[in-house]
């Protein structure tokens, strides 16, 4: 220690009392590094803190008041507490787009519901026009919109399809055929059902619909058929008659050819 303080004297001699100061402060100070001898903490079962320290977190352990102690059984049971429904509260706006599409609805004779992936921009515009071309029209509303236009209507069974994002095609032609066509090339619309002349059809049912006549045709093999089964009645109760009148054609031109003959 004699040795270290010669040392500061010397040093304050030569360099100044600062420089001394600051070799003293380095000498002196201590290193602290702190070292964990346990493996690492357990969090379920942690260790039990010392007692002194036990005792303060007993003391300091908050008490909950039981709000039910004392009561009687017939106050514990738990009663269903009713609760008045929320009235949802109806934006003007929203009334105006169920109108519309309850229009869409009553003068569309043919109604597709796709179930929409994602899709861009620009392809979804693509789609638009390739439908708006076979005079068809893409249209997307909200789920509550849509309920509140086909409630309590003929078209109530279709919020079913309503789970997800979808959007539908309407037009005023039963075009079926052509709208299976330009399903091929829409892959993002995934057509889930269809109302063909008020009429709701699953995707099978269209594909056989696509395959059947047009109306007209229809009706002209239906005419054809009654003509048909007319003639073959009219026929069978005109058999026995003219097959009588044909025996008594042949009788008379036997008869006709008698006198001719004993002449010769």
């Amino acid at each position: 220690m004699d040795q270290k303080l010669k040392c500061c004297a010397v040093c304050a001699a030569e360099h100044g009392h600062e420089l001394c100061e600051v070799r003293l402060q380095l000498r002196l100070q201590t290193s602290l590094q702190f070292v964990r001898f346990r493996k690492r903490i357990n969090i379920q079962r942690p260790a039990p803190p010392h007692y002194e320290r036990a005792k303060v977190l007993k003391v300091c352990r908050p008490y909950y008041f039981d709000p039910r102690k004392g009561m009687a059984l017939a106050d514990l049971c738990e009663k269903p507490i009713e609760v008045e429904p929320a009235v949802e509260s109806v934006n003007p706006y929203e009334r105006i787009l169920a109108r519309e599409v309850l229009n869409w609805f009553n003068h569309s004779r043919l109604v597709a519901f796709f179930h929409s992936n994602p899709i861009s921009a620009d392809d979804r515009f693509q789609v638009n026009i390739m439908l708006k071309k076979q005079n068809m029209h893409l249209k997307q509303y909200g789920k509550k919109v849509v309920r509140m236009a086909l409630e309590e209507t003929k078209y109530e069974p279709v919020l079913t399809l309503f789970t997800s994002r979808n959007v539908m095609v309407f037009s005023e032609e039963p075009q079926v055929a052509k709208l299976l066509k330009l399903k091929k090339r829409m892959p993002q619309f995934i057509l889930m059902a269809g109302i063909v002349d008020d009429r709701f059809m699953s995707v099978n049912e269209m594909e056989k619909y696509r395959n059947m006549p047009d109306l007209p045709t229809a009706q002209a093999g239906l005419v054809a058929v009654l003509n048909s089964a007319a003639v073959q009645l009219t026929q069978n109760l005109m058999h026995h008659q003219q097959t009588l009148l044909g025996h008594l054609r042949k009788h008379i031109e036997l008869q006709q050819k008698l006198p001719t003959e004993e002449q010769k």
